[in-house]
């Protein structure tokens, strides 16, 4: 979660976030996921998504970046996940990871084509992974981009440029969340429903109501993915790349 976002110390998670957990899940699968693997996830927010997804995997180190963290919030984090190292400031050039997370990052910065080329010159090895995601379709965006700092929303064959210029290839890619695409497109845009500062971390709903929605959305994605490793790249709220480095 975006620690903007954030509505109190007391989270329910939004079906959005953990049905999000699942789909990243199932990309990784295969090579991307191993035994001792060293992780560095830029923008971590509260780090739900990499104590979550990694969770299963035994030795895995992680470190965990957020500028937004504050101490007393690391200090948190630290004593209740094991394994993970939390800093506000990128590690040192040279050290180097199996694979790195940019998890709708890039949108936040202006310069988004240099910020990505030096994360693969200072910690991508020749063999480490790279998933980037970002808010999909310029046209979708609104008063919440605004208020998470976002500088422009992408179409996958632009996250896919971004990345092979910044020195990586593509390994798979696609979208996720195609069943909110529309619904977003009707409220925001046609009807202009729109509270800047509503988010992900405000929600209340029951236990039902939010294992239905999630259980929906995880089979919207698990369709996306299953089309997208076919060569049809269905439409989402969503995009994602999977990439190595260029050799």
């Amino acid at each position: 979660m975006d620690l903007r976002e954030q509505c109190g110390a007391t989270v329910q998670r939004h079906p959005w976030e953990t049905s999000r957990v699942k789909a990243l899940a199932k990309i990784l699968l295969g090579d991307s996921l191993h035994e001792g693997m060293r992780i560095l996830d830029i923008g971590c927010g509260d780090s739900y998504l990499c104590s979550t997804l990694f969770s299963l995997v035994s030795d895995r180190r992680i470190t965990a970046v957020d500028i937004n963290l504050t101490k007393g919030q690391i200090e948190r984090l630290q004593n209740a996940a094991r394994g993970i190292t939390y800093l506000t400031q990128l590690p040192p050039e040279g050290s180097c990871f199996d694979l790195t997370l940019l998890l709708d990052v890039v949108e936040h910065v202006q310069d988004d084509q240099q910020f990505l080329a030096e994360i693969v010159a200072r910690h991508v090895p020749g063999r480490g992974r790279v998933l980037v995601t970002v808010p999909a379709f310029e046209q979708l965006y609104s008063s919440h981009d605004r208020f998470l700092g976002h500088y422009r929303r992408y179409r996958l064959k632009a996250v896919e440029k971004l990345a092979r210029t910044a020195g990586l290839e593509i390994i798979s890619s696609g979208y996720l969340f195609g069943c909110l695409l529309f619904p977003k497109l009707i409220l925001y845009k046609i009807l202009k429903i729109s509270k800047s500062s509503d988010g992900i971390g405000c929600w209340s709903r029951g236990a039902a109501v939010t294992a239905i929605i999630e259980k929906l959305l995880h089979l919207d994605n698990c369709l996306m993915i299953t089309a997208a490793r076919a060569g049809v790249k269905l439409p989402g709220l969503t995009a994602w790349v999977l990439c190595g480095k260029q050799p």
